[in-house]
């Protein structure tokens, strides 16, 4: 995804298929909002994308962290495991936004750890 079509995206602001994370720290929730998509006809969660569709990203620092989140939560507290794709984005101010491709999922249904 190029830049021009992240924002793209972002104009159609949030839906059943499009949400905007600022930050991500709580992999529980992250799980649940991925087994959420994965239930349904998938989506893409922007982490580094306030819900009022700004752009505030990410450090280089954060996306390290947000990834490893992102990896141990799709195959450790989603089941069935997911096999979800992330793309790292360049913004301005060398700040990042992560689009993460949550597909659905192939056995029905997804759910969490905590069900």
């Amino acid at each position: 995804m190029k830049r021009f079509d992240l924002l793209a995206q972002i104009a159609l602001g949030e839906d059943s298929s499009r949400q905007f994370k600022a930050d991500v720290r709580n992999a529980d929730s992250l799980a649940a909002e991925m087994a959420a998509f994965a239930n349904t006809n998938g989506g893409t969660i922007f982490i580094g994308v306030a819900d009022d569709g700004t752009t505030p990203g990410l450090s280089g620092e954060d996306v390290t962290r947000v990834n490893q989140l992102i990896s141990n939560s799709a195959s450790q507290l989603v089941r069935s495991p997911l096999a979800v794709q992330t793309e790292n984005l360049a913004m301005a101010n060398d700040r990042i936004v992560i689009v993460l491709s949550v597909p659905r999922g192939l056995t029905s249904p997804i759910s969490t750890r905590t069900g």
